[in-house]
């Protein structure tokens, strides 16, 4: 590696700056680690313009949000499975990319695979393989060895010509609004959820949820984003500040009780009883002031789950006539909240294909 390709003097970095903004797509990806940390702990930054990559070092003394201010102009960035991207680089920049060009989601909307890995897609698209020997680095680590500098380099160098081959099918197969539409609501979703954090998501992960009152889901909902913004504030994951089953028997009982009633009951460590106790008892109190939530649906009975197998299987069907998979079209999820009472429908590029899967 040249010392040019290595980026950590803010010299250099305007100099890159200056390039990507003159660009018409760039190749962009990061290097992380998150092995005890809620948030992802960035190793490396990696750019590709002209056909050259650059490693800019995010623990070095650079100024990095004149390059989320870039990466949010004209020029496409080419990601790979981009998620957890969008977290490192909002992090350091405070900026999420626009527009994106995401590989993996221009390569499911043209095939029946939704999650192929970035040197599964270069196999695929450009019949080459790509090194996975540095997958598990360090890359906080420094200095980063020859060989890992060698494997970012090479993950952001296959980018474009990826770019062009899938752009070019997309635009034939009359699906490039898709992917237009799809980066734009990843894009919006990623701005709440890196603020504020996926609420949503982390309370649908409770299966019994639908069994508690409309107070013990207030509970709930005030239980779960007090844990993330805590886990947040520590940098622990969120099982490490508490876990699932401590909050759900909470939300369920409304009380705190005392510290051996934290511990014998609710499953808390006695460190957690000590450390948290009267937080929670003050979330609890929180929620009873809030107001009530609904509880989401029971599950299905008979007669829907039919229903359910009847609309899985005309999505199987249109599917299979389009080439991709039937996650990419719907959800079960989603399926399912079609017809528990929460009444969902397709929209966007989805609703003229399935509208005659939810007429009935």
């Amino acid at each position: 590696m040249s010392v040019a390709d290595w980026i950590d003097q803010q010299s250099q970095l305007d100099t890159l700056i200056t390039a990507v903004e003159n660009a018409t797509t760039i190749g962009l990806d990061t290097e992380f680690v998150r092995i005890s940390t809620f948030h992802p702990r960035p190793g490396l930054i990696q750019i590709a313009v002209d056909g050259d990559a650059f490693l800019i070092d995010p623990q070095a003394d650079l100024d990095l949000k004149a390059l989320g201010h870039a990466l949010t102009g004209t020029t496409v960035s080419i990601l790979h499975a981009a998620q957890e991207d969008y977290e490192v680089l909002f992090r350091l920049t405070g900026s999420i990319p626009s527009p994106v060009f995401d590989t993996q989601v221009a390569y499911a909307l043209l095939n029946d695979k939704i999650s192929l890995s970035l040197s599964g897609l270069v196999a695929e698209v450009l019949g080459k393989e790509l090194s996975k020997e540095e997958t598990r680095s360090d890359w906080t680590k420094r200095p980063l060895s020859e060989a890992q500098c060698q494997y970012a380099k090479e993950d952001v160098l296959v980018l474009e010509p990826i770019y062009e081959i899938l752009c070019q099918q997309l635009e034939e197969a009359g699906r490039l609004d898709w992917m237009h539409e799809e980066m734009r609501s990843i894009r919006e979703r990623n701005a709440t959820t890196l603020v504020d954090g996926d609420l949503e998501t982390q309370v649908h992960k409770f299966g019994n949820a639908w069994r508690l009152s409309p107070e013990g889901m207030s509970r709930l909902v005030h239980l779960v984003q007090w844990r993330e913004d805590a886990a947040r504030r520590v940098d622990k994951p969120r099982k490490h500040v508490l876990g699932d089953q401590s909050l759900f028997s909470l939300a369920a009982a409304g009380r705190v009780g005392r510290h051996h009633q934290l511990v014998s009951q609710h499953g808390l460590t006695d460190k957690q009883a000590d450390r948290f106790g009267s937080q929670l008892q003050r979330v609890l109190d929180e929620s009873l002031e809030a107001g009530t939530i609904a509880p989401p649906p029971p599950p299905l009975s008979k007669r829907l789950k039919d229903a359910l197998k009847e609309r899985q299987t005309k999505v199987e069907a249109i599917a299979k006539s389009l080439g991709i998979a039937p996650e990419m079209l719907v959800k079960k999820r989603q399926l399912v909240a079609s017809l528990d009472g929460r009444q969902w429908m397709p929209s966007g590029w989805r609703k003229p294909l399935l509208e005659d899967v939810f007429c009935g």
